[in-house]
């Protein structure tokens, strides 16, 4: 705002505050003093209403209008004064589905039917035709709900999707999709593991994990890994380029592919000026190559003919755009409860790895039913709970792409004895983007067990260093002292501890060492380092252990 001119001022004012944005402004400068300019604006505003009017009858405005829009207003208009008052009352009142969020009183009592539509596009997304439905069968209008269905059932082109696998008419529509399980094979370490799949001629494919579809005239068998964006941003950011998509490295063991649609999570809402903003990363021997795409649908873009290799989306830097983005929770088996809270974008790949990292740490998954929310990458968001006592740590996180060490809310509760609220909030603002219930049942049956497995033989053994590697990274200090002794014990080799030791922070030389040596050294590597922390970071160690048992303070 502070570098907003005249014109900036008034379309930020717009944006945020819509209708109000008038009465916002008489206020202010009512409080400067300035009643000749609030004369002049209450004289101008007095015919806002008809031009408004006047601008929902121009091609040019409705050419502007998402297909959801459209339908949900030519619905809306079927309605007369009486029945959207009604309309408005039961969306303030009405309890929503799945903890959906209330659209704000004063927004509502003021708007007509374009402002209503474009209040439930924009807090509600793709369930606003959903809730618009459960609405009018309230008000016992079934003659608008039955249109509602016909309407919203009919595909209104490649970016009109009412649903994210509704992906256009160029291709099949989500039901022409042949939906496949791949073939895990699962690797020893770290690696991550290989997915198969095999494929008949003639068909439209989709895998149920990685979200990639196919055609293909003949048989087809390929596998993919997901891989980590993080080695690549920094060069995708000089040629102004950011991830879009998962990243995966394909490899065609057998056939053709005629077409191939690589998933995105790039909220595109109708919005064909950002078609252009698009395209691939192909990695090959010779370098980096960014590919244009062919077609680019709500959820995915097209490649015709291609040639693999390492794949993934990308997105002009700079574009105005939101992100899928999901939720991932996971508890403890401690005395008291501890939740690990993520907010990702919708990366099967990134949600593998986290996957990875919490069952290390013997922590389970709290699976809810998913909502994949537009969100704003860099935006920040504040986790909140209404459980008396409950401490949520960090205050706030940043949404942003991590595949090592991602940033998460960690909301530990000593005593927990009822159900509890958790709701997620972009900072500054008051409606929650995401909210839900953890029931008793979710955390009670592992969450007093006094000891990590103990007593389960059959249960896997983590080693110390793995099982509280977050807190590791995060507190060690005496760092350099550790990789001395590591290099004189043999755990690292001389050009490895070069490179670590001109790692610029702490926490990103304990990252290197996680992922280097300590890796590719296994346990004998991790049993050294633990001897050198126990002489080193004691205070740290005991600390850690106190944590295993469930005594001392809470570690944030």
């Amino acid at each position: 705002m502070k570098k907003a001119g005249r014109d900036g001022i008034v379309m930020l004012m717009v944006e945020i505050y819509g209708q109000q944005s008038v009465e916002l402004t008489k206020d202010v400068l009512q409080r400067m003093n300035k009643t000749d300019l609030v004369g002049k604006l209450s004289e101008s505003s007095s015919g806002f209403n008809t031009e408004k009017k006047l601008q929902q009858k121009d091609p040019q405005h409705e050419s502007t209008m998402t297909p959801v829009h459209s339908q949900l207003l030519e619905t809306l208009e079927e309605l007369g004064s009486g029945d959207l008052e009604k309309f408005k009352h039961a969306l303030l009142y009405t309890k929503m589905k799945e903890g959906l969020p209330k659209i704000p009183r004063d927004q509502v009592e003021t708007a007509d039917k374009d402002e209503i539509v474009k209040l439930m596009v924009e807090i509600y997304g793709q369930r606003c035709v959903e809730v618009t439905k459960d609405i009018l069968e309230r008000m016992n209008r079934t003659d608008l709900v039955g249109k509602l269905s016909e309407s919203s059932s009919v595909s209104k082109g490649p970016f009109g999707c009412v649903e994210p696998d509704d992906c256009g008419q160029k291709m099949p529509d989500s039901g022409h999709w042949t939906k496949l399980d791949p073939e895990v094979n699962s690797t020893d370490g770290d690696e991550s593991p290989t997915y198969s799949l095999q494929s008949e001629a003639g068909n439209c494919f989709e895998c149920n994990v990685s979200g990639i579809r196919w055609i293909c005239k003949d048989k087809v068998s390929f596998q993919y890994k997901f891989c980590s964006w993080e080695e690549h941003i920094e060069r995708m950011e000089s040629l102004k380029y950011l991830p879009a998509g998962p990243l995966m490295n394909i490899k065609v063991i057998a056939g053709k592919f005629d077409e191939v649609y690589l998933p995105h999570w790039i909220c595109i809402d109708g919005n064909t000026d950002i078609l252009g903003e698009f395209a691939v990363l192909h990695i090959d021997d010779c370098g980096d190559v960014v590919e244009q795409v062919s077609e680019v649908t709500p959820c995915h873009v097209k490649l015709a003919e291609p040639v693999f290799s390492p794949k993934g989306v990308l997105i002009r830097v700079g574009a105005r755009v939101k992100t899928r983005c999901s939720v991932l929770i996971f508890k403890n088996n401690k005395a008291f409860l501890k939740l690990n809270v993520y907010l990702i974008p919708c990366d099967p790949g990134l949600r593998e790895e986290i996957l990875k990292i919490e069952s290390t740490n013997g922590n389970k998954e709290i699976r809810k039913p998913p909502e994949y929310k537009p969100l704003r990458m860099k935006d920040r968001f504040i986790l909140s709970t209404d459980m008396d006592g409950a401490v949520v740590c960090p205050k706030e996180v940043k949404l942003k792409y991590e595949f090592t060490d991602p940033q998460y809310f960690q909301v530990c509760i000593r005593n927990p004895d009822a159900d509890f609220l958790l709701e997620l909030t972009k900072k500054n603002e008051s409606i929650p983007v995401w909210t839900r219930t953890i029931d008793e049942d979710d955390y009670q049956s592992n969450s007093r067990a006094p000891d990590d497995y103990q007593g389960t033989s059959h249960a896997p053994e983590v080693h110390f260093v793995d099982k509280h590697q977050c807190d590791l990274k995060a507190n060690v200090n005496n760092i350099g002292t550790i990789l001395d002794k590591l290099l004189e014990k043999g755990v690292i080799r001389e050009e490895v501890y070069d490179q670590i030791r001109d790692t610029p922070t702490t926490q990103e030389q304990m990252r290197k060492l996680f992922r280097g040596p300590l890796k590719a050294g296994g346990k004998e590597a991790k049993d050294v380092f633990y001897k050198i922390l126990e002489e080193e970071e004691s205070y740290l160690v005991d600390g850690l252990k106190r944590k295993e048992s469930g005594a001392g303070a809470i570690w944030n």
